[in-house]
């Protein structure tokens, strides 16, 4: 009998594997649940990422608009007014930190002497980030949009809604 339960304990027969298999399981449902909560982007992550990367720039007044109304919950604007037109070595500084939290560079839309665009993406959400010097002041512009960001989406009316009523008929 001693002998039967000492070979059980070594070749790891009788429930020991089911333990370790079910550890297992449950750091790996542990680890994709935190994957999926760090991979959502939600409307305040955005502006959150906003708000250090205009903290990087050293100068400036952030200021967001407010989309709500627009009908579009997945959207962030957000402005950073500067005296004079941001030092490039600002604006490199708000790219490193976005960089630094996910959002990677799609491509450069513009590079002028005085203005600069690019367009950024992290997950479902694309940001044009524009600096430079426009007829309303100097700074940098963060648009940001996404498809999913865990608020519910205005819903659409109802077929019966848009359709007009069929003309009456004539007796």
């Amino acid at each position: 009998m001693t002998a039967i339960a000492v070979m059980t304990a070594l070749t790891g027969c009788g429930g020991g594997d089911s333990v370790g298999t079910a550890e297992e399981r449950a750091t790996t449902t542990a680890r994709a649940a935190e994957k999926g909560a760090r991979d959502e982007v939600t409307p305040d992550a955005v502006r959150g990422d906003v708000r250090s990367a205009a903290a990087a720039a050293g100068t400036g007044r952030l200021g967001f608009l407010d989309t709500s109304k627009a009908g579009n919950p997945c959207r962030v604007v957000g402005s950073l007014r500067t005296e004079d037109v941001p030092e490039r070595e600002s604006v490199d500084s708000v790219l490193a930190v976005l960089k630094a939290r996910g959002w990677g560079q799609k491509k450069l839309m513009l590079a002028e002497d005085t203005n600069q665009a690019w367009q950024l993406v992290k997950n479902d959400w694309e940001m044009i980030l524009g600096a430079g010097k426009v007829p309303e002041g100097s700074g940098i512009v963060f648009d940001a949009s996404g498809k999913a960001c865990g608020v519910p989406m205005p819903s659409r009316p109802a077929a019966t809604d848009l359709t007009p009523p069929e003309p009456p008929a004539l007796p």
